[in-house]
C-alpha cells in the first residue's frame, strides 16, 4: 500500500471514529433526558403521595380532637384503645413525610447531575458540527475527538467534584446528605 492510500484510510477511520463518538454522545444525551424526565415524574409522584400522607395526618388530628370531645364518663381504657392505633397512624404519618424531605433532595442532586452531563454532552456534540476543511487529513478528524472527548471527560469530573465538595447553601432546618 503506498503512502496516500494509507492516508486516506487513516482518515476515513479517524472520521468513523468521531462519527462512532458523536452517536455515542447522542445517545447518552437521549438516555439522560429520559433520566431526566423520569426523576421529574417520580418527584411528581412523591410530591402527591406526600400530599395524601399529609391529609391522613390531617384526618387522625381530627378523629383524636373528635375522641377528646367524648364525654368524661367513657372509661379510660376505651380511649387508650381508640388514640394508640390513632397515634400510630400519625406516627408513620410523619415518617413518611420526613422521608419525602430527604428522597427530595437526593432527587433534586440527581436532576442536577443530569443537567450537568447533559449540558457537557450537547457542548461536546457542537464541537463536532464545524465541517472539517480537509476531510482526507486524519488530523483534523483525530482532534475533533479528542475535543470532544476532553469535553465529555471535564464533565464527569465536574460531577465527580460536586459530589465532592461540601455544601454551602443549606437552608435552616434543611436536612443534607451529601
Amino acid at each position: 500500500m503506498n503512502a496516500p492510500t494509507k492516508a486516506a484510510r487513516g482518515a476515513r477511520d479517524a472520521e468513523q471514529a468521531a462519527d462512532l463518538l458523536v452517536t455515542v454522545a447522542t445517545t447518552l444525551n437521549q438516555r439522560l433526558a429520559i433520566t431526566a424526565e423520569e426523576l421529574a415524574r417520580s418527584q411528581a409522584m412523591l410530591r402527591e403521595a406526600s400530599e395524601e400522607l399529609m391529609t391522613a395526618f390531617r384526618g387522625a388530628a381530627d378523629r383524636i380532637v373528635a375522641a377528646q370531645r367524648v364525654e368524661s364518663a367513657v372509661n379510660v381504657e376505651e380511649k387508650n384503645a381508640e388514640y394508640g392505633p390513632v397515634l400510630d397512624h400519625l406516627y408513620r404519618a410523619v415518617h413518611h413525610l420526613q422521608s419525602h424531605d430527604l428522597v427530595n433532595q437526593l432527587i433534586d442532586a440527581q436532576k442536577l447531575r443530569v443537567d450537568k452531563m447533559r449540558e457537557k454532552l450537547l457542548e461536546a456534540l457542537s464541537l463536532a458540527q464545524p465541517p472539517v476543511s480537509n476531510p482526507a487529513q486524519a488530523g483534523e478528524w483525530i482532534e475533533r475527538s479528542r475535543a470532544m472527548l476532553d469535553c465529555i471527560v471535564a464533565g464527569i469530573a465536574q460531577i465527580d467534584d460536586d459530589t465532592r465538595a461540601p455544601r454551602n447553601d443549606k437552608k435552616r432546618g434543611s436536612v443534607d446528605l451529601f
